[in-house]
């Protein structure tokens, strides 16, 4: 029962969201995701924002952001997905397999979910190898200004991609890779297949 209850809880506001200007707002409530720029944690380091309004219930946009199997077939650079720990009701351990323009990336997530609050963050699993020097993301969520059935998403990365990928592959998953990527997370959350 309890259980039940915080899943119902509506998460709070979105403290991280800097408050948009009419034109993105429009965008975002015609289905686009909006890119932001963000200066990273890390020098070399490469951070963005996506920002996008799901018309979906958090039951919903839960079940898509850790139906992690199904980005492979909504995302044609993800190449393979495996759990490689045992997962709780609070943590969940994943092992990518990323490909574009002819570069493989290999990389370990540890994922925290905080269900109560709208919040799902991962982190490179640094015991486990890793293409990446170092990563973190957060995704949030909270009701949508543009419509309070709707949810407003942000997905904040930051990546340090070392030395060992090129840098237009950088631009690439930082730029449109993040755009297509939170298209396809919405559409599966609206009930797309």
């Amino acid at each position: 029962m309890l259980l039940a209850l915080a899943l119902s809880v509506s998460p709070p506001a979105l403290a991280g969201v800097a408050a948009l200007d009419p034109a993105s707002e429009a965008r975002l409530a015609a289905g686009d995701v909006i890119l932001i720029d963000r200066a990273s944690a890390r020098e070399g380091a490469v951070s963005v924002e996506g920002i996008a309004d799901v018309k979906a219930s958090g039951d919903a946009l839960w079940h898509a952001l850790l139906d992690f199997p199904a980005r492979l077939a909504g995302n044609s650079s993800v190449k393979s997905f495996e759990f490689y720990k045992p997962s709780t009701p609070t943590e969940q351990w994943g092992a990518w397999m990323a490909s574009h323009f002819g570069v493989n990336i290999v990389y370990h997530n540890h994922y925290i979910l905080d269900r109560a609050h709208g919040i799902l963050t991962h982190e490179l699993d640094l015991t486990q190898p890793n293409d990446l020097e170092w990563s973190k993301g957060v995704y949030t969520f909270a009701p949508s200004p543009n419509n309070p059935a709707w949810l407003r998403l942000s997905y904040a990365v930051d990546t340090d991609f070392g030395a060992a990928i090129p840098g237009f592959i950088k631009s690439w998953l930082c730029g449109q890779g993040v755009r297509d990527y939170m298209a396809e997370l919405v559409h599966r959350a609206e009930g797309g297949t």
